[in-house]
């Protein structure tokens, strides 16, 4: 397999993360040993056509898909690659999509990083660009502090240089340098 620059940076933060975890003092959790692997560069495991779901208590928040999952039990880590995914809000229904070359996942505190030519379409058929973005869902926050674009329904767009926002892309706080095109200008003055 061929590394790309995006593979080899998010393998050295697996490997950066875990030397971090080697060297806390914190003591482990409760059915947690403190012992990390001597290998951790190498996947556990490796899995093809993967498709899991990830939860906030007994709600599903998300459900990923990707081509090639290599998981790092150890440390709660697993790198993804092409992923589709799914997010879902408190009523079990789709929100948001996302598309990416590669991720990043944590499943005990349900927290997605992705890169590489990302697409997220909301419900309301907003779509943002970029090329890395968060996903937390305990907090129910996405954000980067990447270059992004968001194109509305409307054929509004809006540029700035990082963002938060909530998963339907209603509440979004833009970070610098921004700006935009209104599609439809008469219709801004009536409201």
């Amino acid at each position: 397999m061929q590394l790309t620059a995006n593979r080899i940076i998010l393998i050295s933060a697996i490997l950066i993360i875990s030397g971090l975890i080697a060297c806390s003092d914190d003591n482990p959790k409760m059915g947690e040993t403190a012992e990390t692997p001597t290998n951790f560069g190498q996947a556990d495991q490796v899995t093809s056509q993967a498709h899991i779901y990830l939860y906030s208590g007994s709600r599903k928040t998300t459900d990923l898909r990707a081509d090639e999952l290599h998981q790092f039990s150890k440390l709660d880590s697993t790198v993804a690659y092409n992923l589709d995914v799914d997010f879902f809000d408190s009523t079990g229904q789709i929100v948001s999509n996302l598309v990416a070359r590669e991720g990043y996942i944590r499943e005990q505190d349900n927290f997605l990083a992705v890169s590489g030519s990302v697409v997220v379409r909301s419900r309301d058929s907003a779509r943002l660009n970029t090329e890395y973005l968060e996903w937390d869902a305990g907090r129910e926050l996405v954000s980067t502090d990447s270059f992004v674009t968001i194109t509305y329904a409307d054929g509004s767009v809006t540029n700035s240089l990082g963002m938060e926002s909530d998963p339907q892309f209603k509440d979004i706080r833009l970070k610098k340098r921004v700006s935009g095109r209104v599609q439809d200008v008469e219709k801004l003055k009536d409201e």
